[in-house]
């Protein structure tokens, strides 16, 4: 498995500090949220894909709402990690399985998950919410990993 960081910092490179003070902290962080998600669907993302595993947190909306503007008419499975996940996957009228249900030996084309924080390094700290676990066993199903970090 690879694994891939995705991040909205292209996004904001062309924003002044005077405008970063000025907008609403809130509309700011999701815009970040939502730029780094529709960049990671735009290069790791492909509709001829098979079986995309969708993490947990506030990031992943965004994401499967970007998979569900270039995957129109989609045949792809959908291997949520959690309650949340499978909700937005499910009201954009996407197909969602159990993890329990994928194939043995079926390896996810790519997986897309959030983190809390990332560092300098991309070091990435994930929450150690209820997801967690099927977070993990999504990750190591996956050919390609990719965490979306909104700043």
């Amino acid at each position: 498995m690879s694994a891939e960081l995705a991040t909205s910092a292209p996004h904001l490179k062309d924003t002044t500090a005077a405008q970063v003070q000025t907008s609403d902290p809130t509309a700011l962080i999701e815009s970040a949220k939502k730029a780094a998600a529709q960049r990671a669907v735009d290069e790791y993302f492909d509709v001829s894909m098979r079986w995309v595993g969708i993490g947990s947190g506030t990031t992943i909306q965004y994401v499967v709402e970007a998979i569900k503007e270039k995957a129109k008419d989609s045949h792809i499975l959908f291997v949520p990690t959690g309650f949340q996940s499978r909700n937005e996957i499910e009201k954009r009228g996407l197909i969602a399985i159990d993890f329990s249900s994928l194939p043995e030996n079926t390896l996810l084309d790519v997986a897309f998950d959030g983190a809390d924080e990332v560092d300098e390094e991309f070091n990435c700290i994930k929450g150690g919410g209820a997801c967690l676990f099927q977070e993990k066993l999504v990750a190591m199903r996956a050919k390609k990993f990719v965490c979306v970090a909104g700043s």
